[in-house]
């Protein structure tokens, strides 16, 4: 069967229950695209935005990995669970419900932690091994913490049974189940997370995205309707106009002479455009622009 050609990214907004591969494939199926990927997993239990890559957005996909992500998640203390969530069996109870004064205050500590130990259950490789899979295998192992960037961790509401609302912005690598883990048992009261949705990944907003039922439902023109451009995922980086001459080199995977109208630094990398179509992204080496990633738009 003929592969559908689509470039660029799909919003969706995942349901609960599934995880972020069977997104992928159930879109695969349903589009049937020459290439498709996306950023950043998302946990069964967990809702919300996941951007699928489309076609050649498949290269950019390494960086809109870079980009800050902002959930929001219900944490419910005074329990812990060996998967830090509502699905894992639970390990150990508290009576103790923390005060807000008292959360508050766990917040602003663990907002400014530059570590951070993932779940078990998590993605992370362990010699080679994904961490969840040695989970089920009831593997006995340890994971190391791994440098993260918390922007933001604060209180949206809190009552007094215990379950709070937060809102959390982190670099890649930040696990809101170990945050919820981390805080309970900072407060002698222990927790996880009861429910989780991310609301928005770099430049795209879960406002945006489209629930995955809906797409399925969609016809090829509606698809194509709903894709965002792939420097739409880049929006670090800055775009120029190449000469004709230019697109032939970088076609054929050639440098070319770097403008005297763009003020880059070396090394730095640049999004090469030609009347709309986007040719690659370049990066300085010397007085020239080098060919990173072709991009057949």
């Amino acid at each position: 069967m003929q592969k559908n050609i689509f470039n660029g990214w799909l919003l969706v907004n995942k349901p609960a229950g599934i995880t972020s591969a069977d997104v992928v494939r159930i879109l695969k199926k349903k589009m049937n695209p020459t290439k498709i990927g996306h950023a950043g997993t998302l946990d069964p239990g967990a809702t919300g935005l996941i951007p699928l890559a489309l076609g050649e957005a498949t290269k950019a996909i390494p960086y809109l990995l870079k980009s800050k992500k902002k959930y929001e998640a219900t944490l419910l203390y005074g329990k812990k669970t060996d998967t830090d969530d509502a699905s894992g069996n639970i390990l150990r109870a508290s009576w103790y419900v923390p005060r807000k004064n008292e959360l508050l205050e766990a917040l602003k500590y663990y907002s400014k932690v530059n570590f951070q130990i993932p779940p078990k259950v998590s993605a992370v490789k362990v010699q080679g091994k994904r961490a969840y899979k040695r989970f089920k295998a009831n593997e006995n192992f340890q994971l190391p913490a791994r440098s993260i960037k918390v922007y933001e961790l604060s209180l949206l509401s809190y009552d007094e049974k215990g379950e709070a609302l937060v809102h959390f912005e982190c670099s890649k690598g930040g696990y809101v189940r170990s945050i919820a883990r981390d805080l309970g048992d900072f407060l002698g009261c222990f927790g996880y997370v009861k429910n989780l949705i991310r609301t928005e990944y770099g430049p795209f907003k879960l406002t945006e995205a489209v629930h995955l039922p809906d797409l399925l439902d969609f016809s090829k023109d509606n698809l194509y309707s709903n894709l965002k451009g792939i420097e739409a995922g880049i929006p670090t980086l800055r775009s120029f106009e190449c000469h004709v001459d230019d697109l032939n080199h970088i076609d054929n995977g050639r440098p070319i002479k770097c403008p005297i109208t763009i003020n880059i630094s070396e090394g730095e990398e640049i999004i090469a455009k030609h009347k709309g179509r986007i040719a690659g992204i370049l990066f300085k080496d010397g007085f020239l622009l080098k060919v990173k990633r072709k991009l057949n738009t």
